[in-house]
């Protein structure tokens, strides 16, 4: 008999407990008494560029986004702490973040060139990669999640006209408001240095994908760090979870500057129904 691919809501939660890991979804308030107490401090997170945390955060405790920014973290309970009585005790450290945000219709407006989203689709310029570690039965899996992301363009694109044969009949006004809405830029993931290569960059990001897609159907990031080409760490990560690498606008992408080493996840719901999580999670 045939095994069932087991879908994120049901192979996460078993991750988490077999591992004693938490996933939070912080609050502003919660995030404030975490910093109080040296926990979030970006030099742990991050060594380029730890401002990016710092700025992110502060952001996220005052709340600059009007509650559109959140923040995931992912917490261990470590037994072998030792208090200054000399007493055993339990102790929660933060040990992953990821900060991502839910984009209003007009920033993706902005950001979008619908002209160049139809040429993208014609001539199937987006990028695959990293797919040699996966097993045959992974990857066609993979593939249609990263189908999944060409297909809702292509479907925004026709039924934006009533024969929408070719790039001349679409509506574009049409075409923006189905291409637009629903959108979450993940603007950071970060694990601490001390956990690294523990597979808690896909535990990480599978909660955050969990989260944003109660209320969101697509999502973006951007990989730093040198870009996929020197961050290759961070672009398998994307690529394991179906995030296709989108072109440069230069060269037929569809999103204008800031348009370098852009990932895109077109359906979040397929992504974390239809993944070979039993692989994307044992992966290092």
């Amino acid at each position: 008999m045939k095994n069932t691919p087991q879908t994120l809501a049901r192979f996460l939660p078993a991750t988490l407990q077999s591992n004693g890991i938490i996933c939070r979804d912080e609050t502003p308030t919660s995030a404030k008494e975490a910093l109080s107490r040296g926990q979030l401090e970006a030099k742990d997170f991050i060594e380029v560029s730890p401002d990016i945390e710092s700025t992110l955060l502060e952001a996220f405790i005052e709340d600059d986004y009007d509650g559109n920014l959140h923040l995931m973290t992912l917490t261990i309970r470590r037994r072998d702490a030792v208090d200054s009585d000399g007493a055993r005790k339990s102790l929660e450290e933060i040990i992953g973040l990821s900060f991502w945000r839910e984009v209003p219709a007009e920033e993706i407006r902005d950001w979008f060139d619908v002209e160049r989203i139809s040429k993208m689709i014609t001539k199937s310029t987006i990028e695959h990669e990293h797919d040699d570690e996966f097993s045959d039965h992974a990857k066609s899996r993979l593939k249609l999640v990263r189908n999944s992301s060409v297909n809702w363009i292509q479907n925004a694109l026709r039924s934006s006209s009533i024969d929408a044969i070719d790039e001349d009949k679409i509506d574009t006004q049409a075409s923006i408001q189905q291409l637009t809405h629903s959108w979450v830029k993940i603007e950071l993931i970060a694990i601490k240095q001390s956990y690294r290569a523990h597979h808690l960059g896909n535990i990480l990001l599978g909660c955050t994908l969990s989260k944003a897609q109660q209320r969101n159907k697509h999502a973006v990031l951007h990989v730093a760090g040198g870009g996929a080409t020197k961050n290759v760490a961070a672009a398998k990560l994307y690529g394991r979870f179906g995030f296709v690498r989108i072109p440069k606008h230069e060269k037929g992408g569809p999103f204008t500057k800031p348009d370098n080493d852009l990932f895109v996840l077109g359906n979040i719901g397929k992504a974390l129904e239809d993944l070979p999580f039993e692989e994307t999670f044992q992966m290092k």
